[in-house]
């Protein structure tokens, strides 16, 4: 087998011995993470076996997750005493990341369990105990409210989506059919031992307790023009004459047919007045 020596070593054998493309080594070399062997007449580069291990350097850095301006210090700087304070502050980084994708594969869980349910109970009703619930309402009727913006006392429900859900809370007057009174907003569900919800001003609270629940499927304009209502009516009938407390109706997903025709599906939840 024929030897290659350091003057005939290109940078496409390079990039063919290292398994890095040409243009990744051109850029690491342009930043200066590693120099190659040039010849001042001929302007022309050739790289040794210590460029091998140079690139390998930078690739095993890169992999780890530091940044470029990380790389050129570990490579080319840090101490022993700078390469395991570099390395403990990563793996805090790592951790921190690990710890956000733990808490979104959780909503991802819980939000596919929500469909299950609503799958499960379409059109029919149940009666739970659901957790303490926040309403933050920004509209009367289709009006919006001159201070309902999202954001209240230093908190932004909508930071909080997917936990957080639009919500349309239906008056009893309204359910009972003597005057036309809702709300739009968004709410949330507290977990038990969570408290940073206490005492927040500008939301409703409704307390842990026991409630009707039901999901329905609506379209089309179906809170003012009564389509919903007629719906909780006619389920809610069968374990009630008529509604002390007031509905809300949660939204858990938007879907759209052939034909483009959207459909609204919610989770209903009437607190039990005992």
């Amino acid at each position: 087998m024929r030897k290659m020596s350091m003057e005939e070593t290109t940078i496409g054998t390079l990039a063919r011995f290292t398994g890095v493309s040409s243009h990744t080594i051109k850029y690491y070399e342009k930043i200066g993470l590693f120099r190659a062997n040039r010849k001042e007449q001929s302007n022309y580069r050739s790289y040794g076996l210590r460029a091998c291990t140079d690139i390998y350097e930078c690739v095993k850095y890169k992999n780890l997750g530091f940044s470029l301006k990380e790389i050129g210090l570990l490579h080319g700087e840090a101490d022993d005493d700078r390469l395991k304070q570099m390395l403990a502050k990563r793996l805090e980084e790592v951790e921190e990341e690990i710890r956000k994708a733990c808490v979104l594969r959780d909503c991802i869980r819980e939000y596919s369990k929500e469909l299950e349910m609503l799958d499960e109970h379409l059109d029919e009703w149940y009666l739970e105990r659901c957790p303490d619930f926040y309403f933050r309402r920004q509209s009367e009727n289709l009006e919006y409210l001159d201070d309902g913006y999202m954001e209240s006392d230093g908190i932004n429900l909508i930071d909080y989506a997917p936990r957080s859900k639009n919500v349309v809370k239906i008056a009893p007057e309204y359910l009972n059919g003597k005057a036309v009174r809702f709300s739009w907003g968004q709410g949330i569900c507290i977990r038990e031992g969570e408290t940073w919800m206490q005492d927040r001003k500008g939301f409703e609270h409704i307390f842990a307790r026991r409630a009707f629940v039901t999901y329905m499927r609506v379209t089309g304009p179906y809170v003012s023009q009564g389509e919903m209502i007629e719906k909780i009516r006619r389920i809610y009938g069968e374990y009630r004459d008529t509604f002390e407390t007031s509905a809300y109706a949660i939204r858990i997903k938007i879907t759209y047919d052939e034909e483009g025709k959207d459909w609204n599906y919610f989770k209903i939840v009437i607190p039990d007045p005992e």
